[in-house]
Formats: structure tokens, sequence, C-alpha cells
């Protein structure tokens, strides 16, 4: 029932080989083989290696020089479309925000940032945001389909930036951008009686308002109709006896 598999040592031009561990059968199968301890690291020489980063990155500070190695890969005319975007609330002056080429990596944009702006990045975290269902057209007439995914970085400044505060020109802008969007938006997805509505946008003073029907029921709008019918009856009969009366006397 139990046995056990061992290699024993052997002689070679090289000299003697170690024995391997034992693994040993119990009922069939094979006992797994001890797990062996992680190496732990040294602690001295991580020490030392984490003071030379400091003191790399630190002279490269004062001398006003990268502080991490750059690309070897030479671009003169750089085709990539970068964007700052507004901070969000969670962010601090020291921070700045971007939408990136899905195709670029954290070394790229610290990269573009120092050689062509002659920023430094600290640090930098990447974001690929999910895409959304979006339809052109209102939902009966078109199948909806998934937008391109927006990548986003964040990089730590060493000088604060803070955005100039909004100008009243582009608040009315972005105001008038707004209304339109939703004038359009209830124009197209209006459907039967809901297209006499007036629309939110603009504060609902481009377009006249409503005016107020009366409730009238059915027998009482059929009744009306029918005496409507027969006045209108009665006054073409009035007018021919009128017109036949004046040529009767000739």
């Amino acid at each position: 029932m139990f046995s056990s598999l061992t290699a024993s040592n052997k002689r070679t031009l090289f000299g003697s080989l170690s024995t391997v561990a034992k693994r040993t059968h119990i009922i069939g199968r094979l006992k797994p083989f001890p797990q062996r301890r992680k190496p732990q690291p040294d602690r001295a020489k991580r020490a030392l290696k984490s003071k030379t980063i400091v003191n790399f990155v630190r002279d490269a500070i004062d001398n006003d020089e990268p502080s991490f190695k750059q690309g070897a890969k030479s671009i003169y005319f750089p085709s990539a479309r970068i964007c700052l975007l507004r901070p969000n609330a969670k962010h601090t002056p020291y921070q700045a925000k971007f939408i990136v080429p899905k195709s670029f990596n954290k070394m790229d944009l610290r990269d573009y940032l120092w050689n062509i702006y002659n920023m430094r990045v600290l640090n930098v975290s990447s974001a690929l945001m999910p895409a959304t269902f979006d339809r052109a057209l209102p939902s009966p007439y078109r199948t909806r389909f998934r937008s391109p995914q927006v990548k986003k970085m964040t990089v730590d400044l060493i000088d604060p930036f803070v955005w100039p505060a909004e100008t009243q020109e582009f608040k009315a802008e972005r105001e008038l951008v707004g209304d339109l969007k939703v004038y359009r938006e209830d124009k197209q997805s209006a459907i039967g009686s809901d297209k006499k509505k007036p629309t939110k946008a603009f504060g609902s003073i481009i377009e006249p308002k409503p005016r107020a029907m009366n409730f009238v029921a059915k027998s009482v709008r059929r009744q009306m109709r029918n005496t409507k019918r027969k006045d209108i009856s009665n006054r073409k009969k009035l007018e021919a006896e009128k017109f036949i009366d004046q040529y009767i006397p000739l």
C-alpha cells in the first residue's frame, strides 16, 4: 500500500549529484512536494537601492533634468492628441487630468509632457472608461451602439495649477448648448399628442402655451354638430327662396 520513490546519489565526471526530495505514495496518490520558502529580501540592499533612487531624483530636480529614463525613439511631429480636463472635486491643485489615446501608456505621457511642455511628472495613474450605449436617432427608428472607450490619465505635479474662473460668455454659451440639446431631444422623442406639449428648453418661453380645452361629452358634441348642420341647411334654403322670389315677379 505504501511505497517511496527516491533518487540515489550518482557519480559523474564533474562530481556527485545530490538526492532529490522524497515523494511518497499514499493509497495510490502522490504526496505533494514540500513547498520551498520564499527567499527573504536583503533589507540592506533594498534600503541602499531606495536611497540611490531618492538621491537621483533629488539631483535631477535640482539640475532641472529629467528624473527618469527617457525613451530612445525620437518623434519630431507627434500625432497624438491629448486634452486637458477640468479637475474633479477629489483632485488637488497638484494633480492634472488628461484624455489620451488608448495606445498611450504612463511612460509615453510622462515623456510627452516633459519634452513638449517641460512639465515634470511625479506619478501617473490611468483609467479606461467603460463604453456607453448611444443612439443617433430616436429609439423606435434605430438600434443602439456602443461609443468608443476613453482613456484618462491623472498626473501628480510639483507646482500647483488652478483653473481660471469661468467667464460670463462661457457660461452663457454652455447654457445655450444645453438648451439646444434639450429642445432637439424633446422634438425628436415626441410621439402622438406629446408633440403639442411645450418643450422645457429655454424656460418654456419659445413656444406659446396651449389653450385650455373644455371637456365636452361625445353625445353632447354629436347633438351640437347635428343642430349646426340643420341650421346651415335651413339658411341655404332661405337664401335660395329669396333668390327665386326676386325673379318670380318678372
